[in-house]
């Protein structure tokens, strides 16, 4: 399991690291956080949900690969009784309903679509208009909307986009370095109505 351990904003951006960045996410609102498999994406995504069932936020997971693992989302902070697993079975199509359906319901402080790495180019993928109709669905609530997945599918529909790639990855071990035991990332904003495009964090998970 990966958790943040430390981050470094851009210069001028004051010192609070990765919570600037998940502070960034706004409601009401879609976001995208792309990247693929070993980036950071999906532990960016785990600290997005561990903050918002910290405060007694009810959270949303649409599991599009079904690939959550819980074990490594207790060890990332986020409390399993203000959560909502939906599993999908890899069906992209499916895992675009269920979320249009949760983020057009009250009560969650984030519903989060996760297709890890399906393949999206198969016939029940999802339509063009993904991005518009998902912020159809989040307008006007108190909710989070994230839509993580390995490369941009909403457009302009999406009030943030972050991008996740991995820069290199630490390894432990005696004799030989043989256990994974973290990984930096860099987080670049590619599209954001609050900060300027642009923006870069140099973010160290630690498993």
């Amino acid at each position: 399991m990966v958790i943040p351990l430390e981050s470094s904003p851009p210069p001028g951006w004051g010192t609070r690291g990765i919570d600037l960045l998940l502070g960034a996410f706004p409601a009401g609102r879609l976001s995208e956080i792309i990247g693929p498999s070993s980036s950071g994406a999906s532990s960016l995504l785990l600290a997005l949900m561990a903050r918002a069932t910290a405060t007694g936020g009810q959270v949303a997971l649409v599991d599009g690969s079904d690939a959550f693992d819980p074990a490594s989302a207790v060890a990332s902070g986020a409390d399993l009784s203000h959560m909502l697993w939906v599993k999908c079975g890899g069906r992209p199509g499916l895992a675009f309903r269920a979320t249009d359906l949760l983020a057009r319901c009250p009560g969650f402080a984030m519903v989060a679509l996760d297709l890890g790495d399906l393949p999206l180019a198969r016939r029940d993928a999802f339509p063009p208009s993904i991005g518009h109709r998902l912020q159809r669905a989040v307008e006007g609530s108190s909710a989070i909307l994230v839509l993580r997945a390995p490369h941009r599918l909403a457009g302009s529909a999406a009030a943030l986009a972050v991008s996740l790639r991995r820069l290199e990855s630490r390894w432990i071990g005696l004799p030989r370095a043989t256990r994974l035991a973290g990984l930096n990332s860099e987080a670049r904003i590619f599209r954001s109505r609050i900060f300027p495009p642009g923006g870069c964090w140099l973010i160290e998970w630690q498993s």
